[in-house]
């Protein structure tokens, strides 16, 4: 079967989807999605396809990240990013969809919903070969210079071919995953991490066996007072057979890490992204550098701890029938599980000491950011005197709490695991004097070895879980905010009918909002009705609530009371993608942000990157119409300069028509642009007023009088 034979037309793009997603069990619940609408079949834009799968994925409670592969990376894309959907055709109007890759074929899902394996050189010809058709003649005519006949001309140009246009695009693909924002266990799931889990500890139970069977061999004949070549082949032979378990397990933990990890970033990421704004304008820059800085230790320490916390437990059930079993077996077991709770109240102490040590170090991370920001404001207002003293106290705060911190972690990395064996063997001392079966005595003492080994291994793995519990206090805001990314929204996510002009849009009723900590209301019982195709003009005195207004417009902010509409849905109906996919912001100037980066980047940043180059068109498009050709014209790389802090200087006014053309260029049903027009001087801001008119379907503008 060819690559296009298996393949499904765009038109039934919907049913491929869930079907995809149901055979990769990345959703247990059947779902019907309808066929996308008659304006994405029209012209086959990317980037209305892009949106549209974004949305039936959300409504399955997946995502779908659209990704290009340029044509030295489209082996890489196919063996490695399933379940995915790609798309094929000349006319690029059928979508293959990937279930698995493979070194020489992958696994796709036919219409047929029976799975084939397809050649992976077919695929690959298929995406690659209308980059290749036009300058295939050259190279073939350039190769037939050197002699080469058959099948080595062939392969020469082909190699030709990839070297030359390696950097050329030549697909387009869209890998399917669960959302960031939904349940942890079902993103383990979807990842096959589960699995792992379960093969990672039958392979660390095997391990355990073994070493317990060669305890119990050389220990018989060392008690016995006997050597036999046999029986120590065999102690050989066990020893042996752990060396490919240990390496299988060394193998699967990196995969359940890299796989975790990668889930972790992912989910904080998103977090940032949908933290409350009152809450990063009330924290500052320090604090939320500080918790940046802590959610590396909740990958890199909870997932490593919680490995070796699962290994502790295993060794521990694999002690505890050993020590039952032996001369001493109570008296063990109950020895064990004593100092099994001393060890728990070190472990304690030491976090508690850790979290003020993190409390005082991320204090002086404040400090010292929001110093380096203000710093020209104390070289003209401090005195020189000062401006160590604040510092000093922190260090010295931060020094004093890691030496309370050391000498609580050397305490239990010491004593736990030591005092534990040398109470084992004191406790089989007895035995040794009776004259104890040398079985029953080898048992034991490996039982005491065992526990000792798991001791270590938990107070390393608990020492590692108490620092990732401490980063994950700090990094619990972010947590919470990707929880709420995801909430809302399935089934609504698709595209909506349009709302015909004049027909209302936005419909809100008794709205009512109180700052945190403030007892006045902002805003109390409001209404608005903003109609499809209406231009509104707010204003009103300075803190009267019309940027909250605003923003609970815009979805930036819910409101304590009242209620929201926008085409007959709620908030909760369309969820939080859903809302902004649907109405966009333009923040005023102290909430809006310049990234360092290309300024096509900084223009498309809302809609999709990297840009196609019909994105790119329309960017340019309107920056002239919003007057920024002539400073299109001053850059030497034109869309691609960079821009930032780093990079190319805007002035006030110029940065304010580019957040202008960002809201613009994302293609949304209301716009709302709060205090975009203050620095712009008269002729500009008719221009750019123009431009926003004329490319808006609806828009509400907040300025003063």
């Amino acid at each position: 079967m060819t690559p296009v034979e298996a393949s499904w037309p765009i038109e039934r793009a919907g049913e491929a989807l869930a079907a995809l997603a149901a055979r990769s069990r990345l959703t247990s619940l059947p779902r019907e999605l309808p066929a996308p609408g008659a304006a994405v079949l029209a012209d086959l834009d990317e980037g209305a396809i892009d949106r549209w799968l974004a949305g039936a994925a959300a409504t399955l409670g997946l995502e779908a990240e659209a990704i290009d592969s340029d044509l030295g990376g489209i082996d890489d894309l196919l063996r490695r990013s399933p379940p995915s959907l790609l798309r094929v055709g000349a006319d690029g109007r059928r979508l293959l969809l990937v279930l698995r890759g493979g070194r020489r074929a992958i696994e796709v899902l036919p219409p047929d919903l029976r799975s084939r394996w397809v050649d992976l050189a077919a695929v690959r010809s298929e995406l690659c070969e209308p980059v290749l058709a036009p300058a295939r003649a050259d190279a073939e005519s350039l190769v037939a210079r050197t002699g080469l006949t058959g099948a080595r001309r062939v392969r020469a140009v082909d190699l030709l071919l990839r070297q030359r246009l390696s950097a050329w695009r030549v697909g387009r693909a869209w890998l399917l995953r669960a959302s960031p924002g939904a349940p942890l266990l079902q993103q383990l799931r979807a990842d096959g991490l589960l699995a792992q889990l379960v093969a990672l500890a039958g392979l660390r139970g095997l391990e355990l066996g073994l070493l317990i069977g060669s305890w119990w061999l050389i220990g018989g004949l060392v008690f016995a007072g006997r050597s036999d070549p046999g029986w120590a082949s065999a102690w050989m032979l066990l020893l042996l057979t752990m060396v490919p378990l240990r390496m299988g397990q060394t193998a699967l933990t990196g995969e359940i890490l890299r796989g975790a990890g990668t889930i972790v970033k992912r989910r904080l990421l998103v977090g940032a992204m949908a933290m409350d704004g009152d809450l990063t304008r009330r924290e500052g820059a320090g604090l939320l550098l500080g918790r940046v800085l802590e959610t590396s230790a909740v990958e890199a320490l909870g997932l490593r701890g919680g490995l070796l916390s699962l290994f502790a437990i295993l060794e521990f059930a694999a002690a505890i029938p050993l020590l039952a079993i032996g001369p001493a077996g109570w008296l063990h077991l109950g020895l064990l599980g004593v100092w099994t709770i001393a060890a728990v109240g070190l472990v304690r102490r030491a976090g508690l000491e850790l979290r003020a040590w993190t409390d005082e170090r991320a204090a002086l991370t404040h400090h010292l950011i929001e110093v380096m920001v203000g710093h020209r404001t104390r070289l003209a207002q401090e005195s020189p005197t000062h401006w160590h003293e604040r510092e000093d106290a922190s260090l010295r705060a931060v020094l004093a709490a890691e030496g309370s911190l050391n000498r609580s972690e050397a305490l239990l990395v010491a004593l736990v695991p030591r005092g534990w064996l040398a109470l084992g063997v004191v406790a089989l001392l007895p035995a040794f004097v009776a004259d104890a079966e040398p079985t029953s005595l080898a048992a034991a003492l490996g039982g005491v070895l065992l526990a000792q080994r798991g001791l270590a291994t938990l107070v390393g793995g608990a020492t590692q879980l108490l620092a990732a519990g401490v980063s994950l206090r700090d990094a619990a805001p972010m947590l919470r905010a990707s929880e709420g990314v995801d909430a809302g929204g399935r089934g609504s996510m698709l595209a909506l009918s349009p709302v015909p002009d004049g027909q209302p849009l936005l419909v809100a009723r008794g709205l009512c909002f109180r700052y945190p900590g403030r007892a006045r209301q902002v805003l109390a019982g409001v209404d608005l009705t903003i109609a499809a195709g209406e231009r509104l003009l707010l204003t009103g005195d300075s803190g009267g609530g019309k940027s909250t207004l605003g923003a609970i417009v815009a979805g930036l902010r819910e409101p304590g009371e009242g209620l929201v509409l926008l085409a007959g849905l709620d908030r909760p109906t369309l969820g939080l993608v859903g809302w902004r996919r649907r109405v966009a912001a333009a923040p005023q100037f102290h909430d809006n942000h310049v990234f360092t980066a290309t300024l096509a980047f900084n223009l498309l940043m809302g809609r999709g990157w990297p840009g196609t180059a019909g994105d790119l068109a329309e960017a340019e498009a309107v920056c002239h119409e919003l007057g920024l050709g002539e400073l299109l014209g001053r850059m030497p790389g034109g869309l691609m300069q960079m821009v930032g802090e780093t990079g190319w200087q805007l002035s006030h006014g110029e940065r304010s028509r580019l957040f202008i053309a960002r809201a613009l260029l994302q293609r949304v049903d209301l716009l709302v642009l709060d205090e975009s027009f203050a620095a712009l001087d008269p002729a500009t801001l008719q221009r750019a007023l123009a431009c926003v008119l004329g490319r808006a379907r609806a828009v509400l503008v907040i300025a003063h009088p």
